[in-house]
């Protein structure tokens, strides 16, 4: 499964240049403001190494990010100037929803408000723009393996690119504690919601739990997140996702 929307918000990227009322009109290669921005990149960078399931981390690492990111604001440049406040406002509002929930990660995705941004696209395109300004002003290398989606699998396949932690290779280290029966079923629906930003009914949610219930273990939905499920498991996820309708983000 691919790496959690919590990442691809966090994945930022930023930039900037000068003019004669202290405002630059845009970024050039090795000004002080690209310099900024390199450093907040790195810091924002460093938050796809979060283990989502360590609240104290985040909180420590997302604040340190908004700092950065504050910093690049004040100095940002007239033509990307709104795009940074844009991004900072969101991150800022990730962080009071975060901390709304005790920086709990899973709390947070399952809260009415913490959905509703991560399904919010208008936040990735921002980032992106923001990406692409920063590298073609700054000449800073744009991170193309951030992804800000994760898969359920069809009837072929599990989630079998990427994991649902914090970064690419860190897989097979993360536990979640998804806990059992029809209550670790509904948390790996969440899971698949925050990924993908999408929302299931609850009928379709209802339909799925009713498939997997007394056929799935919440060791074998973390096998799932993980990208380590088996064939058997793999075809009675995508069955259950087939048998109720419901389409596959991928």
């Amino acid at each position: 499964m691919k790496r959690l929307a919590l990442m691809g918000l966090l994945g930022f990227a930023f930039t900037a240049c000068g003019s004669s009322d202290g405002q630059a009109a845009t970024a050039s290669e090795g000004d002080n403001f690209c310099k900024l921005a390199q450093v907040a990149k790195d810091d924002n960078d460093a938050l796809d190494d979060l283990v989502p399931t360590d609240p104290a981390k985040v909180k420590v690492q997302l604040s340190g990010a908004i700092d950065s990111l504050t910093v690049v604001e004040a100095a940002a440049p007239k033509d990307i100037k709104d795009t940074v406040k844009t991004l900072l406002t969101n991150e800022e509002k990730l962080e009071s929803l975060l901390e709304d929930n005790d920086f709990d990660f899973e709390k947070f995705a399952a809260s009415d408000e913490g959905k509703e941004l991560l399904a919010d696209d208008s936040i990735s395109k921002t980032g992106e723009d923001l990406d692409a300004y920063l590298t073609d002003k700054c000449g800073i290398a744009s991170d193309d393996t951030v992804a800000t989606e994760a898969t359920v699998p069809t009837a072929d396949t599990v989630a079998t690119d990427d994991t649902v932690g914090s970064d690419d290779t860190a897989g097979s280290d993360i536990t979640i504690d998804l806990g059992e029966g029809d209550d670790a079923i509904n948390k790996f629906l969440d899971f698949y919601e925050l990924g993908t930003s999408t929302t299931l009914s609850d009928e379709d949610r209802q339909c799925i739990v009713d498939a997997l219930s007394g056929k799935v273990t919440g060791d074998d939905l973390n096998e799932a997140i993980n990208g380590e499920a088996s064939d058997d498991l793999s075809q009675t996820l995508g069955l259950a996702f087939i048998g109720c309708d419901v389409d596959v983000e991928s």
